[in-house]
């Protein structure tokens, strides 16, 4: 199965040479709508529901034609102005099975359109950053967050939660800003059960390495320097 892997310029160099083993990767580069500091990140510009792929407008067109090439189902939405937090985040959803948080009040409408014909039930939250700081692993129903409201609204949907420790939280880089979200740090491919790992979950949430390894998930990881938001890496597996 081909992959293409869509990541930030500021992805650790030692995932990049792993992901460049398995597939094809693109560097994203900034949209001149967003934010500067996150304004590369793969979150921020390219939302994956089911079988297809939500591009924020300002993205390169170098992305749309790779897409167009590859025969992998798009659309381009959203504003065409700068814009600020909680508008900047209008693509920034977390898609888990057959639920979408987001704060729905700044999620984009084609995106909101998309989820009602599919059947996919939005769960509000106030994080507008829902993608970033969450990860979700679909065969073991796990969602993985940094964020206490979106645990507190998954646990009414019975999901497997594991809320990641305020401390480690804190100590995730991210530049321009005190601190990243997991989220960013991490990409998830079901097709191949594939955790991808911006540095090292290893040596920084050892007992979440543990149990996913444990439930046989491969974790695919970096440097091993800690943990670092670039956005998160998405990946799509097209024939």
């Amino acid at each position: 199965m081909p992959k293409l892997f869509i990541v930030s310029k500021d992805i650790d160099k030692g995932l990049l040479k792993k992901l460049e083993e398995e597939g094809e990767v693109f560097l994203l580069r900034s949209n001149p709508y967003l934010p500067e500091p996150e304004s590369s990140h793969p979150d921020m510009q390219v939302a994956i529901i089911n079988d297809t792929v939500f591009l924020k407008k300002g993205v390169t067109e170098e992305l749309i034609n790779v897409l167009s090439s590859k025969g992998i189902k798009f659309t381009v939405s959203g504003a065409e102005k700068v814009q600020k937090y909680p508008d900047c985040c209008s693509h920034n959803v977390l898609v888990c099975g057959n639920y979408l948080f987001h704060n729905i009040d700044h999620t984009d409408p084609e995106i909101m359109k998309f989820a009602e014909e599919k059947f996919i039930v939005p769960v509000s939250v106030k994080q507008g950053y829902a993608g970033c700081s969450s990860c979700y692993v679909d065969p073991l129903d796990l969602l993985i967050t940094s964020d206490a409201g979106i645990w507190k609204a998954s646990s009414k949907h019975s999901f497997n939660c594991y809320l990641i420790d305020q401390n480690v939280t804190h100590n995730i880089k991210l530049e321009g800003y005190d601190h990243g979200f997991i989220g960013g740090c991490l990409g998830y491919c079901k097709e191949t059960n594939t955790l991808y790992v911006n540095r090292s979950l290893e040596n920084t949430i050892p007992e979440l390495y543990e149990l996913l390894r444990q439930a046989g998930v491969k974790v695919v990881e970096g440097s091993f320097d800690g943990l670092c938001d670039a956005g998160g890496i998405k990946c799509i597996v097209y024939k």
